[in-house]
């Protein structure tokens, strides 16, 4: 049985870009039954523009509605209130998505028991050539051949709402957006999503996200073009930081095959160190990294561990912080927990190697400087506490996982 869908556009103040967004909705091969325009209190031509995209709507699947200035979450969590379809596609103001998107998205929910379906997307500017249009690279995307989706999501964010359609009912579960976050609301509810429902990714890019300078961010909390991603590191933070909190260390272990529940324990203290450390939260990193070393302390790390832990290097923001004097000396300590925590030091020094390289690349010799200590001081090279136990990471969990 085929669901039908409900897009919704949240939009202030993008006039220029609103109507190429709305159009390729219109277009779609298979045709979405709802188009949900909310304006946040625009201050420029939207209105017009809306209405003139209306008067050529021949299906009428336009809907448009128009609140005070209340911030994206705000504008989502009313716009879903007007929802009708079984699947909920939200869409940015200012991307495109391609014309055969919905077709794609849709016919995963329609044959599977999954509820969240998402896929790549393409990024481009607006230049003077033939078409335009000037593509180039997805950008951040992690290799998706191993491992649980939600496990790389954990880690960074690298699909985007406009690329995933979503059964409504998943959206009654988990609850409304965070209307207190003024920034980072999607992955924030991706999280919550994907931590309580399955999720399928398919290979074909679904839409095109336009890159173009000019202020971000709600009104009165705007940020240049170019601060987008120190901007973006703080909210993450700050979400993360809740979810410590609220997201169990056993919804962690699920994402692992062990041979006993202990072994799974310590790769989930692991896991969520690796999450915290890619985005540069070292004090929450390294209270798991203490307790993953603390557990079987002459027992070494099983090669899916080791793996775990040189991820925590690798973040997306850097690494910067991890080099500095108390942040290091605290990573050092670990070497005092057996095998077990000189084994985990050693992988994080394993790790720090090509942030060496990209130090170096970059001619930052004083961040090369404080890597370069760090290597010598955790013995950057193959450690020869490997654990024999049985560990591998799930690629898809088990149902019960999801119920935290």
């Amino acid at each position: 049985m085929q669901g039908s869908i409900s897009a919704i556009i949240p939009t202030f103040n993008r006039s220029n870009f609103l109507q190429e967004a709305i159009d390729a909705l219109l277009h779609q091969t298979r045709p979405v039954a709802q188009i949900i325009v909310w304006d946040d209190g625009s201050t420029d031509a939207t209105p017009e523009i809306v209405k003139s995209v209306m008067n050529a709507d021949k299906r009428g699947v336009i809907q448009y509605f128009r609140a005070e200035n209340q911030g994206k979450s705000s504008a989502l969590n009313n716009a879903m209130k007007e929802v009708r379809g079984e699947y909920v596609w939200i869409c940015d103001d200012d991307d495109v998505a391609c014309l055969d998107a919905a077709k794609k998205m849709a016919e995963v929910l329609d044959a599977t028991d999954v509820d969240i379906v998402a896929g790549a997307h393409a990024r481009f500017r607006t230049d003077e050539s033939e078409n335009g249009k000037e593509f180039f690279g997805t950008g951040y995307w992690p290799d998706l051949s191993s491992g649980s989706i939600i496990r790389h999501l954990l880690e960074d964010i690298f699909f985007f709402q406009n690329a995933s359609l979503v059964r409504r009912a998943c959206f009654d579960e988990v609850g409304p957006f965070r209307e207190d976050l003024s920034r980072s609301i999607d992955y924030e509810m991706f999280v919550r999503l994907c931590t309580r429902f399955p999720i399928k990714m398919i290979d074909d890019v679904l839409f095109y996200q336009r890159k173009h300078d000019g202020a971000r961010g709600p009104a009165g909390q705007q940020h240049a073009a170019k601060k987008s991603e120190e901007v973006w590191l703080s909210a993450d933070r700050e979400i993360f930081c809740d979810l410590y909190q609220t997201l169990p260390i056993s919804f962690y272990a699920s994402l692992f095959e062990a041979e006993n529940s202990a072994l799974a324990l310590r790769a989930a203290h692991l896991q969520r160190a690796c999450v915290y450390a890619r985005r540069c939260d070292w004090m929450c990193a390294i209270e798991d990294f203490k307790a993953a070393a603390q557990m079987a302390e002459n027992d070494g790390l099983t090669p899916t561990e080791i793996d775990i832990v040189l991820r925590s290097m690798a973040g997306k923001h850097g690494n910067a912080e991890a080099y500095s004097s108390p942040v290091r000396k605290q990573l050092l300590s670990l070497s005092q927990f057996g095998l077990t925590g000189k084994t985990i030091l050693n992988a994080l020094g394993r790790g720090s190697v090509w942030r060496a390289r990209e130090a170096l690349n970059n001619r930052d010799f004083k961040l090369l400087t404080k890597i370069t200590t760090f290597l010598l001081q955790s013995g950057a090279r193959p450690h020869p506490g490997t654990s024999a136990s049985h560990l591998s990471e799930l690629d898809h969990l088990t149902h019960e996982a999801y119920n935290w």
